[in-house]
């Protein structure tokens, strides 16, 4: 499949669930959760973006392993966004809970919500046991989604500090996410269509892109989990787009 037309399939995959339709996103653009709810939910992503540093780490590991050097390039670029300077990105979620009287203790000691929980271990595992250029495939179309002038990031920073009344430091969050995801996701993207040239390989970034939408929805849903306490997962909003051999039943 060519280059263009393998990307546009990918998106597809990432039409059957907009994150911005997410009712963790959705609540927040819309005003239906509490300042205290999203004080809980942002505990979760807290949990979950504590481990950038492992996956990111695998990806490396696996990176120079295969000696796939133009992969290990962009690994290493976004992990620097993440990582370095004086304050990483676990730094500046801390900030949000801070403003909220949640110590890091305390967020340590939160008990992950089942989908929070889930989507730590795909991240993970996707990222220890496949590919780098797979790994970069699972974070590259949900990163598209959040980053970038208009798109969800910038959109709820304008909430969190506007209606709720957040301040920028507490939001900081999500402004990083605004500036930075948006690179992080075209960069990656471009990584795809440069390296995923042959049908074995189509097959990889497809799993694992599929994978990646699937482990961010349910981080996503592990939010709204603790902010309600029902163990609900989001649906989505179209048909799932499966490929392969159809398998009847007789």
């Amino acid at each position: 499949m060519k280059a263009d037309q393998f990307i546009d399939e990918l998106w597809s995959y990432a039409a059957e669930v907009p994150m911005e339709r997410h009712p963790w996103f959705d609540g927040i653009i819309k005003h239906r959760w509490s300042k205290e709810q999203i004080l809980l939910g942002e505990v979760q992503h807290y949990l979950r973006v504590r481990t950038n540093p492992i996956f990111f780490g695998h990806m490396a590991i696996n990176a120079v392993s295969a000696k796939q050097y133009a992969v290990m390039a962009t690994v290493l670029e976004n992990f620097m966004e993440e990582l370095g300077g004086k304050r990483t990105h676990v730094d500046i979620m801390l900030q949000f809970l801070e403003e909220g009287g949640i110590t890091r203790e305390q967020a340590d000691n939160a008990e992950p919500a089942p989908g929070t929980l889930a989507a730590i271990e795909m991240i993970i595992g996707c990222c220890q046991r496949r590919s780098a250029l797979e790994g970069i495939a699972m974070l590259a179309f949900v990163e598209s989604q959040l980053g970038g002038a208009g798109k969800i990031s910038e959109k709820v920073y304008r909430e969190l500090t506007g209606y709720y009344g957040f301040s920028a430091r507490a939001a900081a969050t999500y402004q990083l996410h605004a500036a930075q995801d948006e690179g992080h996701g075209s960069r990656q993207i471009d990584a795809i269509r440069l390296l995923a040239t042959d049908a074995v390989t189509q097959n990889k970034i497809r799993a694992a892109v599929k994978l990646g939408l699937t482990a961010f929805t349910l981080e996503w849903d592990g939010h709204v989990q603790a902010m309600t306490g029902k163990r609900e997962f989001w649906g989505g909003v179209m048909d799932l787009n499966l490929r392969g051999p159809t398998v009847r039943l007789k």
